[in-house]
């Protein structure tokens, strides 16, 4: 009998330490971006200006950063750009917080360029021309198959 109320106890506390966590960590809200059919590229961090990217991409955008020169037609990227913010179960690390922009970049039937930010605005510091070289300057990340 003592050992089952040592267990409810326990178990007591355990929730009561879980809903207190919670309610600390309520202030501060994550953004995850529903990529929908396009696959995780890359991603990149800025520890100067506190953001961090994650590359998206359709299968041709995928093949066309692999090392082939030519725009091949109907390639998609999104490049989504969140502000760091400190991750609260570890001490040092760092997670995505408040997103800051989404950029698209597709090509044509002819391979020509098209960009526009769905969301929030290009740094001030870089023109269009920039923003498209930094997209296409991205490796893919290999997985191992």
């Amino acid at each position: 009998m003592k050992k089952i109320l040592f267990i409810l106890l326990l178990n007591s506390l355990m929730f009561a330490s879980c809903s207190k966590k919670a309610e600390s960590d309520a202030g501060e809200i994550r953004f995850m971006f529903d990529a929908g059919d396009l696959r995780f590229i890359s991603s990149s961090f800025n520890p100067i200006q506190q953001t961090m990217s994650a590359l998206y991409g359709n299968q041709q955008a995928v093949v066309l950063l692999s090392g082939f020169n030519k725009r091949l037609p109907h390639s998609s990227f999104k490049l989504v750009t969140y502000q760091m913010q400190a991750d609260p179960n570890y001490f040092g690390s760092k997670v995505n917080g408040e997103l800051l922009s989404v950029e698209t970049l597709k090509t044509d039937i002819k391979g020509n360029l098209e960009y526009e930010i769905e969301f929030g605005k290009m740094p001030s510091s870089q023109n269009k021309g920039q923003r498209i070289a930094n997209i296409l300057d991205h490796e893919p990340v290999k997985f191992p198959q």
